[in-house]
């Protein structure tokens, strides 16, 4: 049960560690076609 759920914090900080990287890189895309 305990590996299970540490699989499942794994999972979840990879899907985490995604999310915000997709939303830098969106960012850094909004910023970059501000810019002249």
């Amino acid at each position: 049960m305990e590996a299970l759920d540490l699989i499942q914090l794994e999972d979840l900080g990879e899907a985490l560690l995604n999310f915000a990287t997709l939303a830098d890189f969106s960012g850094w895309l909004e910023r970059s076609r501000r810019v002249p």
